[in-house]
């Protein structure tokens, strides 16, 4: 009886070092990928908030680092940023004719961890949430 006991154990031990293995594996691997959103689009002018469905880069990238900060070394921080972008424009409704009715925002084909992109990608946090209008506040 107390060589099944200690079979069973050792079952229990290996059973538990895999699961735990396969955790640590699925929290430790970066997770970069497209996810569909809804953002609200507006102009001066146009008194609405439409709201369109796009695609955007959520997720994690592993970043190390360094113990030692030097200062001729650059820091990087490897962010889930755009790989390939398109651009799709719609017409907003009930415009008047002085303003342009036309507005014009990325929809995200492919994701990849790398350096913020400042010349087309806003890499601070968003003061508001991506549906949000500030023609809706109350």
């Amino acid at each position: 009886m107390d060589e099944c006991w200690q079979k069973y154990k050792d079952m229990a031990l290996v059973l538990f070092c895999f699961v735990l293995l396969c955790w640590a594996a699925g929290q430790c691997h970066a997770s970069c990928a497209l996810e569909n959103i809804t953002i609200g689009i507006e102009k001066d002018g146009c008194g609405n908030c439409v709201s369109v469905n796009t695609t955007s880069c959520a997720g994690r990238c592993l970043t190390q680092a360094d113990v030692y900060k030097s200062s001729i070394s650059l820091y990087t921080q490897l962010v889930c940023t755009f790989k390939e972008i398109s651009y799709v424009t719609v017409q907003l409704p009930n415009c008047p004719e002085h303003v342009d009715p036309f507005y014009t925002y990325p929809v995200a084909l492919s994701c990849e961890c790398g350096q913020c992109a400042t010349d087309y990608t806003d890499c601070g946090t968003l003061s508001l949430g991506p549906s949000d209008c500030f023609s809706q506040e109350d």
